[in-house]
């Protein structure tokens, strides 16, 4: 059995999508909302070395666990909102991978912060 934990924040997870243009025919991409607001357990891991400097820009690598009950509509290529963190957005870079409760779903997320 997984130690329980609690989904105390809001998050929004997004697909991205293609639609025709009407004018020209090209494809446009845009993403769409596919849990708007929803409960999970979000949990930064701790620092390392995630910092790195190319061309002079500085860059933080920010690594994230998302834990969500009932989330099996979400993939690997959808990105995440975190509402309680300023509306933070990252992308899922692993999972999903099943709980040992068999209801809960567990993500990897990574994003940037610009320094």
């Amino acid at each position: 059995m997984a130690a329980p934990f609690k989904c105390d924040e809001k998050v929004t997870v997004e697909q991205l999508v293609g639609t025709p243009d009407p004018v020209y025919g090209t494809e446009t991409q845009a993403w769409a909302p596919v849990l708007v607001r929803y409960w999970a357990n979000v949990q930064d891991e701790l620092p390392s070395r995630a910092e790195s400097t190319k061309n002079g820009l500085d860059k933080s690598i920010l690594r994230t666990r998302l834990r969500m009950q009932g989330a099996q509509a979400v993939t690997g290529d959808m990105r995440v909102i975190l509402h309680s963190r300023g509306d933070r957005v990252m992308q899922i870079i692993a999972g999903p991978a099943l709980l040992d409760d068999r209801v809960h779903t567990e993500f990897q997320l990574e994003g940037y912060l610009d320094g």
